[in-house]
C-alpha cells in the first residue's frame, strides 16, 4: 500500500468509529432527521485536534465549542433548538467510544485524554444524582432542560459521587459506564462475558 492508501484507510477507520459512536449515543430518536451527517463531520473536526490537547482546560474549551456549535445548528424532532444536555451527551459518549474504547487517536494520546473526558449523563443518572445529593439543587428532569450551568453542576456531582462511592479510583468516563449499566441494565450488569 502506498501512503495515500494508508491515509485513506485511516480516514475511513476514523469516520467509521465516529459514526459508531454517534449511533451509540442513541440521540437519533430525539434529533431532527438528517442531523447525523453534520454532527459526524463536526465530531471529526474536533477529534482531528485531540492530539493537541494537553490540559483539562484545553479539552473543556473544545467541549464547549462543540456544544455551542451543536445548540446553534441542531434541532430536535419537535423543531426546537437542541439543549446543551443533548450536545454534551452526544460528545461525551462519542469521545468515550473514540478515545476510551478505541484508544484513538493513539494509545499515548488516549491515555492522556481519558482523565479529561466528561461523564455522559442521561435521565437515569440525573435522577440518581438528584436523589443522592438533594442539596445540590439539580432542577432538570430531562436532557432537554439541561443548559450549560446545569451541565457543569451535574459534572461536579459526578465528581462528588466518584469520590464518595469509588474513593476517586475511577474517571468520569468510567463512572458513566458503571452507572449506565447499573441503572439501565441491572439484570445483566454482573453477568460474565
Amino acid at each position: 500500500m502506498n501512503m495515500n492508501h494508508l491515509e485513506l484507510a485511516q480516514e475511513i477507520k476514523t469516520r467509521n468509529m465516529i459514526e459508531m459512536a454517534w449511533g451509540y449515543a442513541t440521540m437519533t430518536r430525539v434529533l431532527l432527521k438528517g442531523s447525523g451527517e453534520p454532527i459526524v463531520e463536526q465530531l471529526g473536526r474536533l477529534f482531528a485536534g485531540l492530539e493537541l490537547i494537553a490540559e483539562q482546560k484545553d479539552y473543556d474549551a473544545a467541549h464547549a465549542d462543540f456544544c455551542d456549535w451543536f445548540t446553534r445548528r441542531i434541532r430536535t424532532r419537535r423543531k426546537k433548538r437542541s439543549s446543551y444536555g443533548h450536545a454534551a451527551k452526544v460528545l461525551d459518549i462519542s469521545a468515550k467510544v473514540y478515545v476510551y474504547y478505541c484508544a484513538q487517536p493513539s494509545d499515548d494520546v488516549a491515555r492522556r485524554l481519558v482523565p479529561m473526558l466528561h461523564g455522559a449523563v442521561d435521565t437515569q443518572i440525573m435522577k440518581k444524582l438528584a436523589n443522592l445529593y438533594p442539596d445540590a439543587g439539580v432542577r432538570s428532569k430531562t436532557l432537554h432542560e439541561v443548559d450549560l450551568e446545569e451541565y457543569k453542576k451535574l459534572q461536579r456531582l459526578v465528581a462528588r459521587d466518584i469520590e464518595a462511592t469509588f474513593q476517586s479510583q475511577i474517571h468520569p468516563v468510567q463512572y458513566d459506564d458503571i452507572m449506565w449499566r447499573t441503572l439501565n441494565r441491572p439484570r445483566v450488569q454482573n453477568r460474565p462475558l
